[in-house]
């Protein structure tokens, strides 16, 4: 297959195209050429700022294109007109934050998360485009709508969670490898049984090179594992995979927050429960569509060993100073 990858050279689309290259698809990369511009010789790059002028895709056609790098409605337009003509299948990389959390949550009952038909954002106004967290998950909506009507037919909208592993420039699951590699008293927040959900950029590269495949349509949440996975499992199994002699130590969610703790920022991949339905997003379109999760072990192994050497991402994760506070401060109170 002819496969158009937008933004195939950092994180997730680096993945797709190192994968589609593996299985012997021609692949062609737009990209800025600031990120891994030596990256994948095999392929026809073409360098341009989607945000300016796209006229390096005025040749060519392609059986699909893979676009993990819009944000903005404008820039789905922008590639539309562009492709007109030329392009089968459009798939569009979105988030589950496009979801209105105020249709779900603990009190909506149990084990209720979002399905791909839950009501999404609405932005107050559409026009914005600063990507803020408050706009982000409204813009990928409008960026959805924009695509489903460019490519009536013929778009595959999917819709992540949090993506892991190698070459992840977020550093929030890392954090937790690289802290669990350093051992001693690890902060472990909330309850061990809250759910956890997060998708391997590779099992999601695999998954969108399916779909180019099949030319499948439609909407698709894209988060994982495929069996339910719990915080304590997660972090159980981290320790167990990196560093066996490191302790958890749980500390009550309450206090946490009380004192000022951020979940996702301080301690990334952790939400609390009333936030905890995003973390229960509802996966079986995709499992019955051909996703596949690989072991949780493997994704830390390959992770720690991508990241080996490497500094934690800026503002990610408490530093070893304010986590050992944290700790002596829960120890050191009354009889709970």
């Amino acid at each position: 297959m002819k496969l158009l990858i937008l933004g195939g050279t950092r994180f997730l689309g680096r993945h797709v195209a190192e994968q589609a290259l593996a299985q012997g698809h021609q692949v062609t990369l737009l990209h800025r050429g600031q990120s891994g511009p030596t990256l994948f010789p095999q392929a026809e790059h073409r360098i341009a700022d989607r945000n300016g002028d796209l006229s390096v895709l005025q040749h060519g056609s392609w059986d699909a294109c893979i676009d993990t790098s819009a944000y903005v409605p404008r820039q789905v337009r922008s590639v539309a007109a562009a492709l007109a003509g030329r392009v089968g299948q459009y798939q569009l990389v979105s988030s589950i934050s496009v979801y209105d959390d105020s249709g779900y949550g603990p009190d909506k009952g149990p084990n209720l998360g979002p399905h791909e038909d839950s009501p999404l954002v609405r932005l107050p106004d559409p026009a914005v485009e600063a990507i803020t967290g408050a706009t982000y998950g409204g813009l990928k909506a409008l960026c959805e709508e924009a695509a489903q009507q460019a490519f009536e037919g013929r778009c595959l909208v999917s819709r992540p969670g949090l993506i892991v592993g190698p070459h992840d420039p977020t550093g929030r699951f890392t954090w937790w490898t690289q802290r669990l590699q350093r051992g001693g008293e690890v902060l472990a927040p909330g309850d061990p049984d809250t759910p956890v959900q997060f998708i391997d950029a590779r099992d999601a590269a695999a998954w969108m090179l399916l779909q180019t495949e099949r030319g499948t349509a439609g909407v698709f949440n894209l988060t994982g594992p495929a069996q339910p996975l719990t915080l304590g499992d997660f972090l159980h199994a981290t320790r167990d995979t990196l560093n066996p002699a490191a302790q958890l130590r749980w500390v009550d969610e309450a206090w946490l927050l009380a004192q000022g703790v951020q979940p996702w920022s301080d301690l990334p991949v952790w939400l609390p429960r009333a936030q905890a339905g995003m973390h229960r997003t509802d996966i079986r379109r995709a499992l019955s569509s051909g996703y596949v999760s690989r072991p949780l072990a493997q994704t830390l192994a390959d992770t720690a060993a991508w990241a080996l050497g490497r500094p934690g991402a800026a503002g990610v994760g408490l530093t070893p100073e304010r986590e050992a506070a944290l700790l002596q401060a829960w120890g050191a109170q009354p009889e709970r």
